[in-house]
């Protein structure tokens, strides 16, 4: 092309830029650096970002709470030393206690009913739990560090699963109780309490042990959850013969909460008596 040019007589010409106009083109920082030292001009800035962080914070508290409900979570984490010492008594000692009573889940808080639910409990002793099964295999020298991930993995992935078993049953037998779905998570979450004197008595008694433990657990925890939870479930049926007098498919629904709690206890609990090589790691199939 620039043979071509050249024969017609056509020459470019590109204007060079000398270094003065190089300069120029550059931004001169130091100027906005003393633009920005000057005090009004930082107080101008200081206001407009508190105002925006407050409305920001306050736009995120009001559209948060459509979606996750924050008032209700603190509620079932309003709880005192006095409350998880006597509910930690219940849960384990369950068929001493004589009164069991209806809560009501929107007005009394945990701190001022024995039977009301909390979610502090099931969450503390979900970690207790995961620390327990590590310090059993540990003990067995079978422990790694992955353990400690598929173990809490494992457990909440089977926690999920359980509260979506209880929700399917109650859509499909079309019952609707006062019972939250927060509430249900509290008294599914209980099991866990038991599942740490399972692997506690598997560490110090070994397998014979863990059975007593467990069976015994399981009794009190079907014992717990069937006594608290039939005044909400069956709500139309007075006195102590609720179960007798509820509908099939409520006490059909009671039965099913209660029941499960064993069973998911066993599977996340009876290998520690045998280490993972006897489950052949079933955390790695979920």
């Amino acid at each position: 092309s620039s043979g071509i040019n050249a024969e017609y007589g056509i020459h470019h010409q590109y204007p060079q830029q000398g270094p003065h106009q190089q300069q120029q083109q550059q931004p001169n920082f130091e100027q906005y650096g003393q633009y920005m030292r000057d005090p009004m001009v930082a107080n101008m800035a200081m206001q407009y970002g508190s105002s925006l962080a407050t409305s920001g914070k306050a736009y995120v508290e009001q559209n948060l709470d459509r979606y996750i409900p924050i008032s209700r979570v603190k509620f079932y984490f309003a709880v005192t030393t006095d409350y998880v010492i006597h509910k930690l008594i219940l849960l384990v000692f369950p068929f001493l206690n004589k009164e069991w009573g209806a809560y009501q889940s929107s007005g009394n808080e945990p701190t001022r009913h024995l039977n009301s639910p909390d979610l502090y409990i099931p969450l503390m002793a979900f970690a207790t739990y995961v620390v327990a099964v590590a310090i059993a295999l540990g003990n067995q020298g079978k422990f790694t560090p992955e353990l400690l991930g598929m173990t809490a993995t494992t457990a909440f992935v089977w926690f999920l699963i359980e509260i979506g078993v209880v929700q399917l049953a109650m859509y499909l037998i079309s019952v609707s109780t006062e019972i939250r779905i927060f509430d249900l998570a509290s008294f599914s979450g209980y099991k866990y309490v038991h599942m740490i004197i399972c692997v506690t008595m598997a560490i110090f008694l070994g397998t014979m042990g863990y059975y007593l433990a467990f069976f015994y657990s399981s009794a009190a925890i079907v014992y717990f959850l069937i006594c608290t939870l039939r005044y909400i479930i069956l709500p139309d049926a007075a006195g102590s013969d609720r179960i007798a007098h509820g509908s099939k498919r409520r006490n059909n629904l009671l039965l099913l909460i209660a029941f499960i709690q064993p069973l998911i206890m066993f599977w996340l609990t009876y290998h520690v008596t045998y280490g993972p090589d006897a489950l052949e790691m079933p955390g790695k199939k979920l």
